[in-house]
């Protein structure tokens, strides 16, 4: 929001007035914006779960066997390292094939062919080494991405609903989504604003906390 400064010194109003220079976003996106950050939440957002642990455990577990060389009872083939491999890799490798089958190019399929070419020289530590390293980056992508999506999420629900709006001389009560470029809205301290819009006259107090991060 650009707001016009003044060299003149005024006392503190009671309400701001803000032209609107941009369209609010209706009722409809709202509640659409809100399902499919539900629907995103499902797929992708979750907490890190117990499968996840165990599977990454168990490929550390493999690693350091194989580092350490507990059990070998092949010369050329780790049997920790392929079961680690089989276990803690599948969900990189069934990941990696759909991506082939949709021809698309993603880190998980561009890992799989570095994990397949390092068991294919039996060199099961760094097979096992980079699948760690992807099974936790994905974790912490799915963390990441979920806290995003909530914040999102959480800036679309504090939009008001109602606002403020001066029309022919007059202060009316409406709907965010009957707003049009050009309304003048009524921002009252501690009020919500609704849409970019530029400061016409008076003070006010806006929380911007939800932008900036402050507590």
């Amino acid at each position: 929001m650009a707001v016009q400064h003044t060299t003149q010194r005024q006392p503190l109003a009671d309400v701001a007035e803000v032209r609107t220079i941009a369209p609010a976003a209706t009722a409809h996106e709202h509640e659409q914006a809100h399902h499919e950050h539900e629907h995103n939440d499902g797929e992708h957002d979750h907490h890190f779960e117990w499968p996840e642990a165990l599977r990454i455990g168990l490929v550390a577990f493999a690693a350091a066997s194989v580092w350490f060389r507990v059990w070998e009872p092949f010369p050329a083939i780790s049997v920790i390292g392929i079961v680690g491999l089989l276990i803690g890799g599948w969900p990189i490798l069934k990941e990696a094939f759909e991506n082939i089958l949709e021809r698309r190019m993603t880190m998980e399929l561009s890992m799989t062919i570095a994990i397949v070419s390092a068991a294919a020289i039996s060199q099961f530590f760094t097979a096992l080494i980079i699948t760690l390293f992807v099974l936790v980056a994905e974790v912490l992508e799915g963390l990441t991405v979920g806290r995003g999506r909530r914040a999102i999420r959480d800036l679309l629900e504090f939009l008001p609903r109602e606002v403020a709006v001066r029309r022919a001389g007059a202060i009316r009560s409406l709907s965010a989504d009957e707003l049009s470029v050009g309304d003048a809205i009524l921002v009252a301290p501690g009020g919500r604003i609704p849409v970019d819009g530029m400061v016409l006259s008076g003070h006010s107090f806006v929380d911007e906390s939800r932008i900036t991060g402050e507590s």
